[in-house]
């Protein structure tokens, strides 16, 4: 009987650490992003400043984290779209040839950042 509540207790484990994984991911590679955006994308209202908007979308990705880490499945699954999305309109604007050269650094973090909340909602290998 102990073994049986070992093992499930390994599988929790190793769950909970996918989340835990998936949402450190998410905050790094998204401040990565925020950092290359800061510095190189003009800004997307002319009229509202640089050092408004993005400390306000850190906050964003800092209250997201928090719910990857609270294991919320329904949320980690719906960035994990959202990431893919992002990625697919990048790569549609680099094959018209429509871009600013910042674009491609930006790839790698929305590609990693898909595989690390797909395998925590998904529960993928």
């Amino acid at each position: 009987m102990d073994l049986d509540i070992d093992a499930t207790k390994k599988i929790a484990d190793l769950k909970y650490q996918k989340y835990r994984v998936a949402g450190y991911g998410f905050l790094g590679l998204n401040s990565v992003y925020i950092a290359l955006a800061w510095g190189f994308m003009p800004p997307f209202v002319p009229g509202f400043p640089k050092e408004i908007f993005w400390p306000l979308v850190l906050v964003l990705i800092l209250l997201l984290t928090k719910k990857i880490l609270n294991r919320q499945a329904t949320w980690v699954k719906t960035l994990a779209i959202l990431t893919g999305l992002r990625f697919v309109a990048s790569s549609s604007l680099i094959l018209r040839g429509d871009y600013l050269p910042v674009v491609p650094y930006f790839l790698p973090c929305f590609i990693l950042t898909f595989y690390l909340l797909g395998r925590a909602g998904w529960n993928w290998p």
